[in-house]
């Protein structure tokens, strides 16, 4: 049975699902900080609770790196070479995980953001941790950063929901574990790979959000290059573009709620699609008399009809937690918050105005380079005709004025090989 127990009114939470919440206090995101955790989970990897800080860890190296230094006066130039300027945190991948070593300075916001891509990994184990080629300080000091007095496998289970989109959820793993394959690029790329992927995510749960009834599949969302000019004649742009993704974004808060309030959240929890898929007839009174309760705890003026089927029975839940956020109402701050929130953290990073054309969904050039690479992976080069594919896989469109661009900014970034005039013949280089 996918439903709890008892279903009542309660707080609205999209926490499952969704980092972000309707208390403005909480919505405070640092992505070094959700860098530090995600590596934590990456790795499987706790840090030993003596270890309170950071200048605690460079105790640590200096006391047991001492007899292996030809002096103290040595030491200043390790201290000033790794600490000073937190190029310890950049010996290994790994090692990003210093950045919460004082929970003081995260806050509840960066774990649920990790939570996010938790979800999207699905349970993913990285089968090796690829080698860092290091000198033998660096050696010396990843080994006690590898040592039980600063990190042990973590034996927290984590909890998992199934990915909400999954399809995007493939893409990242295959993203993931192709970038990890690369210590060096994985450690100037980790923080914008996980922004990327948290646009995309909100992006295309925005847009899928409303399809209940069946499986999510990706939508086309529109970007331009931040090198090309704008037009509010490219019908694909203005349709499909950043104004769809905002606008859809207000049916994520009544709908992930809707869907958190169904069920047992202390255990796996389901897409709304997916525990749709495991009604039947038999939970159609059960709906009812919450929809009921709801309708009365929420003090709601609409008519309320009892369902007859499944599918009328979350139609009509789906009207009254939307009704709820509804203008005047004492919700309705809660409903701005979240999405402020949520366009702020996710959407405006992709966001950019080109005056009276109006703001569009622009990807600069290193996010371009980024997933350009990941896209090809581990082949060589790729057609562009099947880049382009590879982006859509991603929920990342152009449309033919923007590829035009592409093919020149390429070009001049010198990673493109014509076999002739034709432009199936245009092959894409990846630069790792």
């Amino acid at each position: 049975m996918p439903l709890q127990n008892t279903l009542m009114p309660k707080n609205n939470s999209a926490a499952s699902f969704f980092p972000v919440s309707a208390n403005s206090s909480n919505n405070k995101y640092e992505w070094d900080t959700t860098v530090g955790f995600f590596i934590k989970s990456l790795h499987a990897i706790d840090l030993v609770k003596e270890v309170k800080d950071l200048d605690h860890f460079k105790e640590l190296c200096k006391a047991q790196m001492a007899n292996s230094l030809d002096g103290d006066p040595f030491w200043h130039v390790i201290e000033k070479m790794y600490f000073d300027n937190g190029q310890v945190l950049k010996i290994a991948p790994e090692m990003q995980a210093l950045k919460v070593l004082n929970p003081a300075e995260s806050s509840a916001g960066d774990e649920r953001l990790t939570s996010m891509f938790v979800n999207l990994m699905d349970g993913l184990e990285l089968e090796i941790n690829p080698k860092s080629n290091l000198n033998f300080l660096e050696k010396k000091i990843k080994t006690i950063f590898d040592s039980p007095f600063v990190t042990k496998p973590s034996q927290k289970m984590k909890k998992g929901n199934n990915p909400y989109i999954p399809e995007l959820a493939q893409q990242f793993q295959k993203d993931l574990k192709f970038l990890v394959r690369y210590p060096e690029q994985f450690q100037q790329s980790i923080k914008s790979f996980l922004k990327l992927y948290g646009f995309l995510y909100t992006a295309q749960l925005s847009l899928n959000i409303k399809g209940w009834e069946q499986a999510p599949a990706i939508k086309p969302c529109y970007f331009i290059l931040d090198s090309e000019k704008a037009s509010k004649e490219r019908t694909k742009i203005q349709l499909h573009g950043l104004k769809q993704v905002v606008e859809s974004s207000y049916a994520l808060f009544p709908l992930l709620s809707l869907n958190e309030s169904l069920q047992d959240t202390k255990h796996s929890t389901l897409p709304l699609w997916l525990l749709y898929q495991e009604l039947d007839d038999q939970d159609i009174d059960k709906l009812n008399q919450y929809a009921h309760e709801f309708h009365e705890n929420r003090k709601l003026t609409s008519e309320l009809t009892p369902a007859t089927t499944v599918k009328q029975a979350i139609e009509n839940l789906i009207r009254l937690f939307t009704e709820q956020f509804k203008k005047g109402s004492s919700r309705e701050a809660a409903f701005t918050k979240f999405v402020s929130a949520t366009r702020e953290t996710f959407i405006k990073p992709f966001e950019q105005g080109r005056g009276r054309a109006g703001s569009y969904l622009v990807l600069n050039q290193d996010y371009l380079l980024l997933i350009t690479n990941l896209a090809i992976g581990e082949r060589d080069r790729l057609r562009l005709h099947e880049l382009l594919l590879e982006f859509q896989k991603r929920g990342i469109f152009f449309d033919k004025s923007s590829e035009e661009c592409l093919i020149e900014l390429f070009e001049r970034m010198g990673n493109v090989e014509r076999m002739s005039d034709s432009g199936d013949a245009v092959y894409v280089k990846k630069t790792i």
